[in-house]
């Protein structure tokens, strides 16, 4: 199994995530890892809909998907995750060893204007909390490429401009 790549969207699969970001990847199964939507058969029947041609597609909870990473479940096929939270991201690495090089950071929860103040921003559709941007600066000490860009289209910035 090889990751080719990793995105941080709340909307998890949808226009963008499927018909921009899924081709770029060009990896053999989508893997959307999200405890709620896994548990929930109608939001999982809508984004089986949004599933990419020729894709294998996943909607797993995050110890299934940890589970299963660990037991080689998906062999030699080449991965693009998609999780709401950059947690998730720090979990897999933590607990399965599984090797991401990149995680873009396309959109993270919309919060309240009161919330956004203790919010660093990092682009027009993405903001990290304290807790997030330790997670992200530790993740980029372990060797991760973290970039914000929303769209495929749009220009990559590096996640290490915000650190400084």
């Amino acid at each position: 199994m090889e990751i080719v790549m990793a995105r941080i969207d709340n909307r998890l699969l949808h226009g963008i995530t499927a018909s921009q970001w899924a081709p770029r990847s060009q990896a053999q199964r989508l893997m959307v890892i999200d405890d709620e939507t896994a548990g929930n058969e109608m939001m999982k029947a809508s984004m089986k809909l949004a599933r990419p041609a020729g894709m294998a597609l996943s909607i797993i909870a995050l110890d299934t998907a940890i589970t299963n990473i660990k037991n080689g479940k998906y062999g030699n096929e080449t991965i693009y995750i998609i999780t709401k939270q950059l947690q998730t991201y720090q979990r897999l690495i933590q607990e399965t060893g599984v090797r991401i090089k990149a995680i873009n950071i396309g959109a993270t929860a919309q919060v309240s204007a009161e919330a956004m103040k203790e919010r660093t921003v990092l682009s027009k559709f993405a903001s990290f909390d304290s807790e997030e941007m330790r997670i992200a600066q530790s993740l980029c000490e372990q060797g991760v490429h973290l970039y914000v860009q929303y769209l495929a289209a749009d220009t990559p910035h590096d996640f290490s401009e915000y650190l400084k």
